[in-house]
């Protein structure tokens, strides 16, 4: 039976298009570039690109945040520096907390029922934390696990290793864990090579890996009622 629920925090309950949206329109709009949406997907392929790169280890968080710039200047034919960019983007997105409207009630309704709720996360610590104070959310969780915050990223055994020693989980309670998340490279492999069970929310529908397979998938984070009955 799980206990304990390690939530992603960005496309599971937080939305970030959204919040990248925000961001990257007031970034532009700070150096003069046109906020078109065609720049908004180049960026957004430039950035899809680099945090992979920062799954598998190739760059490291800090020239993560300038390159993705680099890489979208370049791809545009923009004459801007990267480095001012990517420091007033990490600003923006700081202070956009947007969660998705389930978010809320199924983190009150969970807790409700006896689950100890935490947040493991791929992210800059700034963005991350001020994301959740400005969305009221930090009390929810019993532990706020960031990859810049620990040295270690998802889907790394490392990252989750240390989860379980800032959470004190014992070996047994680990089987009690459940990793709730929307990305399949970090969140599931991630759990996978951990040996704890996983949910992939997939509300797109998007098709699976063979070589990634989840205990679980979901379309609607309602779902996940279905599957935790109350523990009390």
């Amino acid at each position: 039976m799980y206990r304990y629920l390690l939530f992603d925090a960005d496309g599971t309950l937080f939305d970030f298009d959204s919040a990248e949206t925000y961001a990257f329109d007031a970034t532009c709009r700070e150096f003069d570039i046109q906020p078109t949406e065609h720049a908004l997907q180049a960026y957004k392929e430039a950035n899809r690109q680099i945090w992979r790169e920062f799954e598998i280890g190739t760059i490291d968080i800090d020239n993560l945040q300038v390159e993705r710039f680099a890489r979208f200047f370049v791809s545009q034919s923009i004459d801007r520096n990267p480095v001012d960019a990517g420091k007033r983007f990490t600003d923006h997105l700081a202070s956009a907390g947007t969660l998705y409207p389930e978010t809320i009630p199924l983190l009150d309704e969970l807790r409700g029922r006896g689950y100890v709720l935490s947040l493991i996360t791929n992210g800059i610590s700034r963005v991350q934390r001020g994301r959740l104070k400005q969305s009221d959310t930090c009390g929810y969780f019993e532990v706020v696990c960031i990859s810049e915050e620990i040295g270690a990223q998802k889907p790394r055994k490392e990252f989750f290793d240390t989860f379980f020693e800032l959470a004190r989980l014992s070996e047994d309670e680990r089987r009690n864990c459940l990793v709730i998340g929307d990305s399949l490279t970090s969140d599931i492999q991630g759990g996978n090579d951990a040996g704890i069970d996983t949910c992939w929310y997939n509300p797109q529908g998007r098709m699976g890996d063979p070589e990634i397979i989840p205990t679980y998938e979901i379309g609607l984070l309602q779902e996940l009622l279905t599957l935790l009955p109350p523990l009390r």
